[in-house]
């Protein structure tokens, strides 16, 4: 009835199962080794799609999980950013620019603010003045390369398995987007500003002022998104929590480290 997952088993085997996936997205990053290995796929009777993958023993990683794989983390998204096959397989952006693919998500975050911001006139002001101003800073983005962008690549999104393997999950909200969306939620969340330089040199990405500028917007635009309901899902929207809520928003915008910090 949506998009549910499941374990299986039968005997000592066990499977993971997805129902309503993107399965060619799937099996593009099992052949890259990014996510578990592609067992089946095929579709229900309704149509639905079903993707059966390879059992991987593991977890969710902590910080310091982040910082013990530094390495292979940014490296696989440096993987997944620059693969021509799966960027064939997203849909295709009407411009490579990185102010037009920022105003584009902004429209879409708007769209889904306007949904709840009257459950919330006590937020409402801040936050469309915030919006506002986020929108003057996309228009001045500058330059282009759209990449293969995971676009909610949190730490419940992320396997590391018992022998230390990094596997990417949950790839439905996957876009050709700017890379800085991706790699700013990483760095913010995960990673202290001394290992920044680190991970972004072994992801192939500069430091350089622009970036940083991009990174911020697009954390903050994000850190709103991940506070609002997704259509056809069990999301709740708690209007009483919700000030509270956006406290990752406001650091972000002030230029802020994560206040939640970086231990565990």
């Amino acid at each position: 009835s949506g998009h549910e997952t499941y374990f299986a088993q039968c005997g000592d085997q066990t499977y993971f199962v997805k129902i309503g996936v993107q399965i060619a997205r799937y099996q593009a990053l099992a052949a890259m080794g990014l996510t578990p290995q592609v067992l089946a796929a095929g579709r229900l009777a309704d149509g639905e799609s079903i993707l059966v993958q390879a059992y991987v023993a593991g977890k969710n990683p902590s910080r310091r999980e982040y910082r013990l794989h530094l390495t292979q983390f940014a490296a696989a998204i440096r993987q997944l950013h620059h693969n021509t096959a799966l960027q064939k397989l997203l849909p295709q952006a009407p411009s490579d620019l990185y102010a037009a693919a920022g105003l584009e998500a902004l429209s879409r975050l708007e769209q889904k603010w306007a949904r709840w911001r009257a459950q919330v006139p006590q937020a409402a002001e801040f936050v469309d003045h915030s919006l506002g101003d986020l929108r003057q800073k996309i228009a001045d983005f500058q330059g282009a390369g759209l990449v293969a962008s995971h676009n909610d690549i949190c730490n419940a999104n992320w396997l590391v398995s018992t022998d230390g393997k990094v596997y990417l999950i949950d790839l439905e909200s996957m876009s050709l987007d700017d890379p800085a969306l991706d790699v700013g939620a990483t760095l913010w969340w995960y990673y202290p500003p001394q290992l920044r330089d680190s991970f972004l040199t072994e992801a192939g990405y500069a430091q350089d002022a622009a970036f940083q500028e991009r990174m911020q917007v697009r954390m903050a635009m994000h850190c709103l998104h991940i506070l609002l309901p997704r259509e056809q899902s069990f999301d709740v929207f708690d209007p009483d929590d919700f000030t509270q809520s956006l406290a990752d928003f406001r650091a972000v915008l002030a230029g802020e480290e994560n206040p939640q910090g970086y231990e565990d």
